[in-house]
């Protein structure tokens, strides 16, 4: 059986939340997993959430009022996967649990918690945009309720990995594109204002097969995006950039 780790994040008391997914425990095939450890790594608790067929956890944040906001695709509620967003109290119970998505196929892949106490949550959606799978974000307010969607591609494969909210109250999301670009598959970075209106797109790679899994903005106002690339180095390589404020 399968026992996966996707996220960490560190707490206020010194310790950490790690969530994944499990095959051991839980509902069904696989589960949301949330582990809280101490600051020296020993086990406090865990908590399975999930239904009949297999939901996958792959990030976590500590909310300003010590919970866990953790996202995942699951597809034990709704038709096929869905966004899966769970708030959970800091010793684990469920607050309460939302589903996002269509009749195809929405995984969130990165959550944040947002400046007005509300969520970010990003991935790659099959079920809403121009065709293929289109980079979708989704901002919620504090309970969950959602506020607005936006979906951004074109006829092929794009696929959103990472979100942060930025100093300006906007969002830089990153992840990888087939639509557009060098070729292949390259880097997209998209630069969001706070009501998800596009300001910016970028891309970034070569010939072959590039993608970014996450992006950080940096104390100068610009951002660190960080994947694998096959069309630089030896081989399939770790694939840094450092872009300025407005993408370049």
């Amino acid at each position: 059986r399968s026992d996966c780790a996707s996220s960490v994040a560190q707490t206020s008391d010194g310790g950490y939340a790690v969530a994944g997914y499990t095959d051991s425990f839980g509902a069904g095939w696989s589960d949301f997993f949330v582990l809280k450890l101490a600051s020296d790594g020993s086990f406090e608790w865990a908590r399975t959430f999930g239904g009949s067929s297999n939901d996958y956890a792959y990030s976590i944040v500590q909310t300003s009022d010590g919970g866990y906001a953790v996202a995942g695709p699951a597809g034990s509620f709704g038709s096929g996967y869905d966004f899966l967003v769970l708030k959970l109290s800091s010793d684990g119970s469920l607050e309460w649990a939302k589903a996002f998505g269509g009749s195809g196929d929405d995984y969130a892949y990165s959550i944040v918690q947002t400046s007005d106490g509300g969520y970010a949550v990003a991935g790659p959606t099959d079920s809403f945009g121009a065709g293929g799978d289109d980079f979708l974000v989704l901002k919620l307010s504090s309970d969950g309720s959602l506020e607005w969607a936006k979906a951004f591609g074109g006829s092929d494969g794009d696929y959103a990995y990472s979100i942060v909210q930025t100093s300006d109250g906007g969002y830089a999301v990153a992840g990888e594109t087939f639509s557009f670009g060098a070729g292949n598959a390259d880097l997209l970075l998209l630069k969001l204002s706070s009501d998800g209106s596009l300001e910016w797109a970028k891309t970034f790679g070569g010939s072959s097969h590039d993608w970014a899994y996450s992006i950080v903005q940096t104390s100068d106002g610009g951002y660190a995006v960080a994947g694998p690339t096959e069309s630089f180095g030896a081989g399939w390589d770790l694939f840094l950039l450092k872009l300025s404020s407005d993408g370049s």
